[in-house]
């Protein structure tokens, strides 16, 4: 598995050796086949090693699946201070494929990282425990996409909208698309999709012709 393919592809030790495994066994195997001996295994490390870190493996997969997604959306949202257009921007294309040079698409985020994430995601379905990390990760994310908002309509960047809102509407449609492109091998109606994406953004949100506007008091 090359270096692109994973966020642990160069592991420091302790949890995050731990979380290499567990990612490369739910990429490889599936959900079915996760246990903490499998991990072991994978990782070469003995079953007390990982209940040293981790008390089960539900408490292990709920960190896991949070660092997993976080080590995305913490990346992109560095920087919105600086410059929240670039930010907004950067979020779709973590999303949405883009061409290369030889005019084939290619997605920015790995596809076993969708794998991974919507095999973490469909276990709320029916796990009490996993929906309420989820919704609070969901939260979490969609605070920190509002917060970016927040930040463009006090510079005058964007309209006086509702952060909330605009925020629950970009995370609606990048966590579909998400969920579409991790179960179905057709992709191609995603770049229409985006283009969709920006008009709303540009006619709802974004300041008129880029000019940017007066902050609300």
């Amino acid at each position: 598995m090359d270096e692109r393919a994973t966020p642990f592809g160069d592991p420091a030790g302790g949890k995050d050796e731990i979380f290499g495994a567990t990612y490369r066994v739910l990429h490889t195997d599936g959900y079915a086949a996760l246990s903490i001996q499998r991990i072991a295994d994978e990782a070469s490390l003995s079953k007390s090693t990982i209940y040293h870190h981790f008390e089960s493996k539900d408490d292990l997969l709920l960190e896991f699946s949070q660092y997993l997604l976080t080590t995305y959306i913490d990346g992109l949202l560095a920087t919105a201070d600086a410059d929240v257009l670039a930010s907004i921007d950067a979020i779709l294309d973590l999303f949405f494929p883009y061409e290369r040079g030889d005019g084939a698409s290619e997605h920015p985020l790995p596809d076993a990282v969708h794998r991974v994430y919507l095999e973490m995601r469909t276990q709320a379905a029916h796990d009490e425990t996993y929906r309420a990390h989820f919704d609070a990760v969901d939260h979490m994310v969609r605070e920190r996409v509002a917060g970016v908002i927040r930040e463009g309509i006090d510079q005058g960047v964007f309209r006086p909208v509702d952060p909330d809102a605009v925020a629950g509407m970009l995370y609606v449609f990048l966590e579909g698309t998400l969920f579409l492109s991790s179960t179905t091998d057709d992709h191609q109606w995603l770049p229409a999709v985006r283009e969709e994406l920006e008009r709303y953004l540009a006619g709802l949100v974004y300041a008129e012709d880029g000019a940017q506007t007066e902050p609300p008091e």
